[in-house]
């Protein structure tokens, strides 16, 4: 019966309200259609992730995807899921989450 709010830890979807809140964080025009929105934000921060990566460089790929997933994503509280940065079209799957938790893999 103490724990009354389960949903602390986990991972939810971003919705509408998200959506907006983000393109009004980059002063980006928002769409009419709800699909168009999310279409909308999606290519953004993928857009955003790519090109982070690629100026700081392909030397240290994978130091320079953490420097910018922190940058772009932890600080709106997001989490980063799949992402492919080729092609004209990025593709990017993400998540908004309340606090960082970390699972323990099993062995």
């Amino acid at each position: 019966m103490n724990n009354i709010n389960n949903n602390n830890n986990k991972n939810t979807r971003i919705n509408y309200k998200d959506n907006i809140k983000i393109l009004k964080y980059y002063n980006i025009d928002i769409p009419k259609s709800r699909k168009a929105i999310k279409k909308k934000t999606d290519e953004i921060l993928s857009s955003k992730l790519c090109r982070c990566i690629k100026k700081l460089g392909t030397d240290y790929e994978s130091r320079s995807i953490g420097i910018c997933t922190r940058t772009i994503f932890n600080s709106k509280k997001l989490k980063r899921g799949s992402f492919k940065c080729t092609g004209k079209n990025p593709t990017l799957k993400f998540r908004k989450f309340n606090k960082t938790k970390t699972k323990k893999s099993k062995k």
